[in-house]
C-alpha cells in the first residue's frame, strides 16, 4: 500500500462528512466520494476538492480503502452493490451497532472504523477525545486502521463485534436517552415559563461527576435517599404528562433498586 492511500468514501452524511474533512486536514486526501444523491455527492467533494460520482461501477479499481459511511440499513446494499468492482479492497464501516461479518459475503478483506461520538456539521469534533473502536479480517489490515485512526485522532481501541454491540447500548443510554430527558426537562420548563439555561449548571456538574467517579456513586436525588414523599409531588407534577411520569416511575423505582443491591 501507498504512503498516501487512496481513500474512497462512500456516503455524504454526517459521519460521512466529518470523516472526510479530518481525514484530508491530517493529509489524507480522498480520492473519490461515492454517494446515491448526486447533488450530495458533488456538494461534498466541492468541499473536499476531490473527483465523486453516483454510479457504481465508476468507483476506483485501485483503490486502497473504502470507507463505507452510510446509515445502518443501507451497509447491506452498499456492499452488494460495490464488491463486483472492488473484490480485493479493504472495505470497512462506520457502524457501532452493525457486525463487520455483514460485509463478509462480499468482501476478501473487511472491517470497521467506529468514530464513538454523535456528529453534526454544525459542531467541530474534538478529535482528540474521540475513541476510535477498529476491527477487521486480517492483522495487517488492522494495523492499517489503527494507524489510520492515530493520525486523525488519539484514543485508538481493538474492538469486536460483540464489544462494539454492547459498547452500542450503553452509547445510547449515556447520549441518547440522557438527551431526551434533557428535551423533557427543557419542554417541563417551558410550560412553567423558565428558562432552560438555569439547569445548565446542575447538567455540567453531573457530567463532570459522573466522569471523575463512578456514576453509581454520585447518584443524587429522591430515589437514592428513599424519599417517597418528594417522588410522590413530582408524580402529582406529571399528572399532564403520562409518558414522561411512567418514565420518571421507571428511572425512580430502577435507581431504588440498583441503591438496594
Amino acid at each position: 500500500m501507498n504512503n498516501t492511500p487512496k481513500i474512497v468514501i462512500v456516503g455524504t452524511g454526517k459521519v460521512a462528512f466529518r470523516l472526510a474533512k479530518r481525514l484530508k486536514s491530517k493529509g489524507l486526501p480522498l480520492s473519490q466520494v461515492i454517494g446515491r444523491s448526486a447533488d450530495s455527492a458533488a456538494l461534498l467533494a466541492s468541499e473536499l476538492h476531490c473527483p465523486w460520482t453516483d454510479q457504481w461501477d465508476a468507483i476506483l479499481p485501485d483503490a486502497d480503502w473504502v470507507l463505507v459511511a452510510v446509515s445502518d440499513d443501507a451497509i447491506d446494499e452498499v456492499a452488494a452493490q460495490l464488491f463486483k468492482y472492488i473484490p480485493d479492497v479493504l472495505v470497512t464501516h462506520t457502524s457501532g451497532a452493525t457486525p463487520s461479518n455483514v460485509l463478509s459475503p462480499y468482501f476478501n478483506r473487511f472491517g470497521v472504523f467506529y468514530p464513538l461520538q454523535s456528529f453534526t456539521k454544525e459542531r467541530q469534533p474534538v478529535w482528540s477525545k474521540i475513541p476510535f473502536c477498529v476491527d477487521a479480517s486480517t492483522q495487517e489490515d488492522l494495523m492499517f486502521l489503527k494507524k489510520m485512526a492515530k493520525v486523525i485522532g488519539n484514543l485508538v481501541y481493538q474492538v469486536n463485534d460483540q464489544q462494539r454491540a454492547v459498547l452500542h447500548v450503553a452509547a445510547v443510554f449515556a447520549n441518547n436517552f440522557t438527551n431526551h430527558c434533557f428535551a423533557i426537562a427543557e419542554k417541563i420548563l417551558e410550560n412553567a415559563d423558565l428558562p432552560f439555561e438555569m439547569l445548565h449548571p446542575l447538567m455540567e456538574e453531573t457530567l463532570a461527576k459522573a466522569i471523575i467517579d463512578s456514576p453509581a456513586k454520585m447518584q443524587t436525588g429522591p430515589a437514592v435517599r428513599g424519599d417517597e414523599e418528594t417522588i410522590g409531588r413530582h408524580l402529582l407534577l406529571l399528572e399532564k404528562y403520562p409518558n414522561w411520569k411512567t418514565i420518571y416511575e421507571d428511572i425512580s423505582n430502577d435507581i431504588t433498586e440498583s441503591n438496594a443491591h
